[in-house]
């Protein structure tokens, strides 16, 4: 039973072109103010409190309903209750209940079920709906006359009620409102269509007064459907009116005819046309500046990503495509992941939890098409567009700028190694500069001093000649080492023997000494052999001048 009640209900559209057919034939039509919803509403009241039993498992057999179910039948008590209210007589009112159940058992007689199955499930119904009916007949017949009257002016008083405020609405309205019948001939008319066409109007073809009067009601709803807006023009097309048509029968089964409601949109046709203008413009400026943009997302001189906030690849620039070894098409719906190294990846999911308006600096490891892996810096920035987040990556291949770095930080470090052996040569030369003064000092006083107190002593012309040779000779050597000739040396040699070491120091010949100091050449040998005595050179294969110059 249930499958069953289901079925009708999804045959709606049956239900009610054959209900309307049974209430034309049994003369209820013409007479009915159900609208569509109304029919539809009947329906379910009848069948969703069955379906309401079966699904809590109770009894619908037709003596348990009338003992135990009653509630069963309140939307049919309440709805006789209203039309009783009225005026409607029992007669009407259960003869339009008996066309809605035979469109209901015509539904049941087209099922697919088996014959078997319709019949069994056809008097079920049936008895079902005999124990409301009997519910709703009994409640019909409960109240007396007097209440019946008094029910009946209290819903004539609502009707009027009811009828005042909506020819209010249809008086007040500042559109045009007309009623025109089957032919199209103006039945009624609000004041607004009155001080617009005329009194004199109703009665006339309404296609006299708007559009085209060679058209027929047909032809007039083919061109302009009910239910739909649509604009015309009038007064030879200065006016510019949106034009709804509703069908009568949509207040009512019974009525025919249309409703005519015409709006006055000249000026916001006016301002449309303004619109449409601002919007024309506007969509060049944004052709042109997506054209610009385009163009500068092509031809920038970096590689430029557009990513969301899964890190899918959306767009991306030739030359982004050029570093990453890929085609833009092949970036273009590829995961981050595939081309960043794995130990960078969380430093750009780290990126991509900035704020919208935020922009974020890093550098990460990308890698190429061939798989090799190079430095870049990444500049992130976040938008919303059209509801989402997107992230705008500007990423540099910066292989050449840490080649670079790593060229400066070895040249730096070689420079501070030579700055150290700078130093080091530096405190070398302080230091030999400070060995020359002592040694220099040493030579004057030891030597050039001496040398010069005997020259003023001297008398003999030769003897101060000789001397300013060997002062010649000592001055010109003061820069030279101080040779191997210690003070205690000097304490141990005469002062011939001076003069004789200070002559070879200063790489004169035996004969130039002896020339010299007016001695013999044996002389000079002997002295030789006394400073090398002294010396303690005696025996050994050591040459005089050059021990002397050490």
């Amino acid at each position: 039973m249930k499958v069953l009640l289901d079925s009708i209900l999804e045959e709606m559209d049956t239900f009610l072109v054959k209900w309307t057919e049974y209430m034309e034939q049994a003369g209820y039509l013409e007479h009915t103010t159900a609208k569509k919803e109304d029919c539809i509403l009947s329906l379910r009241g009848l069948i969703e409190p069955i379906q309401a039993l079966l699904s809590q498992g109770k009894s619908l057999r037709f003596p348990s309903i009338l003992k135990n179910n009653r509630e069963m039948a309140d939307f049919l008590v309440q709805t006789g209750r209203r039309h009783q209210a009225r005026g409607l007589k029992a007669e009407m009112f259960f003869g339009c209940f008996k066309t809605l159940l035979h469109a209901v058992e015509d539904i049941i007689l087209l099922s697919d079920l088996p014959d078997h199955e319709k019949l069994q499930h056809h008097i079920e119904f049936r008895r079902i709906v005999d124990a409301i009916e009997t519910i709703t007949v009994a409640d019909w017949d409960d109240p007396t006359h007097d209440t019946k009257l008094s029910m009946l002016a209290e819903k004539n008083r609502s009707l009027t009620l009811e009828k005042n405020k909506y020819e209010n609405i249809f008086e007040s309205t500042s559109d045009i409102v007309l009623v025109i019948n089957d032919t199209g001939g103006i039945l009624e008319m609000n004041g607004v269509a009155r001080e617009h066409f005329g009194i004199n109007a109703l009665g006339d073809s309404v296609f006299r007064h708007i559009d085209h009067e060679d058209y027929s009601v047909p032809t007039f709803l083919e061109r302009y459907p009910h239910g739909q807006s649509h604009e015309i023009r009038m007064n030879d097309g200065i006016e510019i009116y949106s034009m709804v048509i509703v069908p009568l029968k949509k207040v009512s089964l019974a009525s025919a005819g249309y409703v005519i409601i015409l709006s006055d949109i000249t000026s916001l046709i006016d301002q449309r046309v303004q619109l449409e203008h601002q919007v024309l413009e506007r969509t060049e400026a944004l052709t042109q500046s997506e054209q610009l943009f385009r163009s500068l997302f092509t031809s920038a001189g970096e590689g430029i990503l557009l990513v969301d906030n899964s890190l899918m690849i959306t767009q991306a620039n030739q030359k982004a495509a050029d570093m990453f070894g890929m085609t833009s098409q092949w970036l273009e719906g590829a995961n981050c992941v595939k081309i960043i190294h794995p130990d960078s990846i969380d430093n750009l999911r780290q990126a991509a939890l900035i704020n919208e308006g935020d922009v974020w600096h890093g550098e990460v490891n990308g890698i190429t098409g061939s798989g090799d892996a190079f430095p870049a810096s990444i500049t992130v920035n976040k938008f919303r567009l059209g509801g989402e987040d997107f992230l705008h990556l500007i990423v540099r291949n910066i292989t050449q700028q840490k080649a670079m770095e790593r060229y400066l930080r070895e040249e730096k470090t070689k420079a501070e190694e030579m700055n150290v052996t700078l130093r080091n040569v530096m405190k070398a030369i302080d230091r030999d500069k400070e060995d020359l003064e002592v040694s220099i000092a040493q030579k004057v006083t030891t030597s050039i001093i001496p040398s010069l107190q005997k020259l003023a002593a001297e008398d003999n012309r030769d003897v101060r000649d000789m001397y300013m040779k060997i002062l010649r000779d000592q001055l010109a050597g003061l820069t030279r080492s101080s040779g191997a000739i210690s003070n205690e040396d000097i304490i141990r040699l005469t002062k011939s023997e001076v003069h004789v070491c200070q002559m070879i120091q200063a790489g004169s010949t035996s004969k130039d000494i002896a020339d010299a100091m007016a001695i013999s050449i044996e002389t000079v040998q002997t002295h030789r052999k006394n400073i090398r005595r002294k010396l303690g050179l005696s025996g050994k294969d050591v040459n005089l001048f050059a021990y002397l110059n050490k």
